[in-house]
């Protein structure tokens, strides 16, 4: 299993990235060069991909090479993934006998499927430059860096190969991170989402992109709380940063799904606060990306939803106005995107949460809540988390919209937090009180969007269509706070979790 970091190098820095003392300096050995030419083959309704695999012919230095490897499980940027790979004598992939090598009976059963050899051919190609060497980093481990530089070809389509790529030998993957953040106060690099595999499919079909949900939480009975937030801080930063192509392209549904990885990632955060905190620089990029993403949302929400719900009038032109602010709003986070603040912020989260770095000592204290089993240890997380909820339910004046908003957060938190523990609490008391807080969040959520359109649709103050939908939100507001205190008052006769 292979732990790699990869990042997007801008094909201007290509030569000064080359010649950085960071790399230059702490170089073990001379560097290497390839010129490399892959072809990716694959069934033509392109089996192996639906199935998360990849098979790859190369030809290096008069040598013919066959590899399959899986789809990566990674957090954001690091990516793990399974490769088997093995010698041919031409260009033609022999798919059974990498097989042979893997231990996987899924895959070694997809590899030698009567007829797939005879299924497969070409997809795509590239032509690679890829230049190698060994650094070893000041606390001694060993990193192969790679940088590649080329061009994809797929289906008539080309897309340029600028990358730069950390491998660890053995050690914390933590430190990839740190070299990274080095690198980047001189050079700009961006997280590199996608393999060239992954890119190579895009292009041949120009296929759309899929909005990536939250993965389900699976935690051991017996796991310390300690690797039980990196375990799910890991989580969350996955659901992010599988979005961010989906966001590139201006999807409506993948910068939601990111926002709510981000929504997981603060709640976590700050339910971990006493016992962990996050460094304060972290923690306001973070208020940043939050604000930047929001902003788009809204409109989102309006454009999408809340206008086209609106009855008695026609309301396109005032539809049309909101989908010209939200895709403005799209086009402005490519950049936030591409800004060095947002790469900064990926690299930070993933040294803190692989780093450990809320250790102020390279063991924790027997003391510490982090070193005891999670099981314990959550009670009195999730019971703060409750408390709050319980505590905002009981001041609230339904007719305050900015004080719902608050309940909504709370109850998110609530939520989430009930989510993150799943596994370890008793199953009749999670799922009801899961269920119950979605119900609340739902009318918390439509209430709040309500409230976000009044704001929004005022700036369209000399439009008749937008008075109209003006007050058509101010009354739905009205009927839709009648569910709230029903919804309120179970989730106070709840018991306490844990």
């Amino acid at each position: 299993m292979e732990t790699e970091l990869k990042l997007k190098v801008a094909q201007p820095d290509l030569a000064r990235l080359r010649q950085h003392p960071l790399l230059t300096d702490h170089a073990t050995g001379v560097s290497v060069e390839h010129e490399l030419h892959d072809i990716y083959y694959d069934t033509p309704n392109l089996s192996l991909w639906n199935s998360g695999l990849t098979l790859r012919v190369r030809a290096d230095a008069g040598m013919w090479i066959q590899t399959v490897k899986t789809a990566a499980q990674s957090s954001a940027a690091l990516h793990e993934r399974g490769e088997w790979e093995s010698r041919l004598d031409g260009p033609e992939p022999e798919p059974a006998q990498l097989a042979r090598q893997i231990k996987s009976t899924r895959i070694a059963d997809l590899l030698q499927a009567p007829g797939l050899a005879r299924r497969l051919q070409p997809v795509f190609d590239n032509t690679t430059r890829r230049t190698t060497w060994p650094i070893c980093l000041p606390d001694g481990q060993m990193v192969e860096c790679t940088l590649d530089t080329g061009d994809l070809h797929a289906g008539g389509n080309n897309g340029a190969i600028g990358e730069l790529e950390f491998e660890l030998k053995h050690g914390n993957p933590a430190q990839l991170f740190e070299l990274a953040l080095a690198l980047q106060e001189d050079i700009p690099l961006e997280i590199a989402n996608d393999s060239k595999a992954a890119r190579g499919y895009a292009l041949l079909h120009s296929e759309s992109v899929r909005p990536v949900k939250a993965a389900r939480i699976h935690l051991k009975k017996k796991i310390r709380m300690e690797d039980a937030l990196q375990f799910i801080g890991l989580n969350c930063l996955r659901q992010m940063e599988a979005n961010v192509p989906g966001v590139l392209k201006q999807n409506v549904e993948s910068l939601h799904q990111m926002r709510v990885g981000l929504r997981r990632l603060r709640a976590l955060l700050d339910m971990f606060d006493d016992i962990a905190p996050l460094p304060a620089p972290i923690h306001d990029s973070l208020k940043w990306l939050t604000g930047e993403l929001s902003a788009t949302r809204e409109w989102d929400v309006l454009a999408g939803s809340t206008i086209p719900e609106i009855q008695g009038e026609d309301l396109s032109e005032l539809r049309r106005l909101a989908e010209k602010r939200a895709q403005a709003l799209h086009l402005e986070m490519l950049q936030v995107l591409r800004q060095p603040r947002y790469t900064q912020l990926i690299l930070q989260l993933n040294g803190w949460f692989y780093g450990r770095q809320w250790r102020s000592v390279a063991a924790l204290p027997k003391s510490s809540p982090l070193a005891s089993p999670a099981r314990g240890a959550m009670v009195p997380l999730l019971r703060k988390t409750q408390r709050r909820l319980h505590r905002r339910i009981a001041g609230l004046d339904e007719s305050d919209a900015p004080a719902r908003h608050r309940v909504r957060i709370a109850a998110k938190k609530s939520r989430y937090a009930a989510e993150f523990f799943h596994d370890l609490l008793p199953a009749k008391q999670a799922k009801p009180y899961i269920r119950q807080l979605e119900v609340v969040q739902e009318i918390l959520g439509h209430l709040n969007d309500l409230a976000v359109a009044q704001t929004l649709l005022r700036k369209f103050a000399d439009s008749r269509e937008a008075m109209y939908a003006l007050g058509y939100v101010t009354a739905a507001a009205v009927k839709e706070s009648q569910r709230l205190h029903g919804a309120l008052a179970a989730i106070d006769r709840m018991k306490a979790l844990g």
